[in-house]
């Protein structure tokens, strides 16, 4: 696989580790280390640790960033208080999914949105079209995400006086890292316990190699993958798209309705209506494994078509999610069957996530 143009701050750390290295977006990121599947497992039962400097970091600043923010995101960034972040989703007028982010309340009037590598030019856009400023600090950070039931242990080992357990769910705290100031947040996309760690870019490798040697594990971002599918989170080219709205994606409860944002005259719409296609999970029940844009059937028709598919280290079967018309989606535990090119895989519906953390 080729590498991209952009560079991590860990990029030779990977390297020295026998990362194999892809080009995800223009950055070359590790896809894996020792193997996707070990390094699943890991994460599920110890502490893994991501190398997630590729994501976007936009800081927008002052009042008039502040209403850019209500306008460009789904979540109500004002009520946010500082200390906290919110995941929220940037929409196009038509309610199509431009990218789904996290916003942090730095202060008063400071916030960080985090959108994915490759949608960073138009989360950018969409905030300066509202009359925000965004300033891009993509080489400012880089960012650990700390996964597994260990993480917290491991983030107090290596950096102490945190206080990563006390963190709640989506709050962020201020933290010396070797000398220099980051920020530690309570999010992640595993499912597991965890937190992201902003490490200014200069401090990046040792507290990198610290983690490792005090028992982190490193883990590519294929092992990320099967991770939030397992857990049936969204990812932006599959459940996520400009053609696919919110309330088809299932994603209702990031919408902050009470708030301005661009694209709710017609998600209301949706909503009035109903969506006319609706997101469900899939377990296979025979060999195989199931992959996007793979069609699912049901007694000879088509119901639906898989937008993400990997097999599941944890349940050690093939897993997907699939989005199909609302008026002929199977019920909860029907039996379908997946088109795996020419070979038909047996499956039953099931309602994400694949598994109860």
């Amino acid at each position: 696989m080729g590498e991209g143009a952009r560079a991590s701050p860990l990029l030779e750390a990977h390297r020295e580790l026998g990362a194999k290295l892809t080009d995800f977006a223009g950055w070359s990121m590790p896809l894996q280390y020792a193997g996707i599947v070990a390094e699943h497992r890991v994460v599920r039962d110890a502490v893994g640790v991501f190398d997630v400097s590729h994501l976007g970091k936009l800081r927008v600043r002052g009042a008039d960033g502040g209403a850019a923010l209500q306008e460009a995101l789904t979540a109500d960034a004002l009520s946010l208080p500082v200390g906290r972040a919110r995941y929220a989703l940037v929409l196009t007028e038509e309610a199509g999914c431009v990218d789904d982010v996290f916003v942090y309340r730095l202060a008063d009037e400071e916030w960080l949105v985090v959108p994915n590598a490759a949608n960073v030019e138009a989360v950018a856009e969409a905030i300066a079209s509202s009359g925000g400023e965004p300033v891009d600090e993509w080489d400012r950070w880089a960012i650990l995400a700390v996964q597994g039931p260990r993480s917290m242990a491991l983030v107090d080992e290596v950096l102490p006086g945190t206080g990563a357990a006390d963190l709640r769910m989506h709050e962020w705290t201020g933290v010396d890292v070797l000398g220099e100031p980051g920020i530690l947040a309570r999010t992640g996309y595993t499912g597991e316990r965890g937190v992201e760690l902003y490490a200014p870019a200069g401090r990046a490798r040792p507290v990198f190699d610290a983690l490792l040697e005090k028992g982190g594990v490193p883990v590519g971002l294929g092992a990320r993958d099967t991770l939030r599918l397992e857990m049936g989170y969204a990812l932006y080219g599959h459940e996520l798209a400009r053609d696919i709205n919110p309330l088809e994606a299932g994603l209702g409860w990031a919408i902050a309705w009470d708030t301005p944002f661009r694209g709710r005259a017609a998600l209301e719409r949706v909503r009035a209506e109903g969506p006319r296609r609706t997101l469900f999970g899939v377990r296979c029940q025979s060999r195989g494994v199931p992959r996007q844009g793979y069609r699912v059937t049901r007694a000879g028709e088509q119901v639906a078509t898989l937008t993400s598919g990997n097999f599941s280290p944890t349940l050690e079967t093939g897993i997907g999610l699939a989005l199909g018309d609302a008026r002929r989606v199977p019920a909860e535990g029907d039996r379908v069957e997946i088109d795996a090119r020419g070979r038909s895989l047996e499956a039953i519906c099931v309602r994400p996530p694949f598994l109860r953390r």
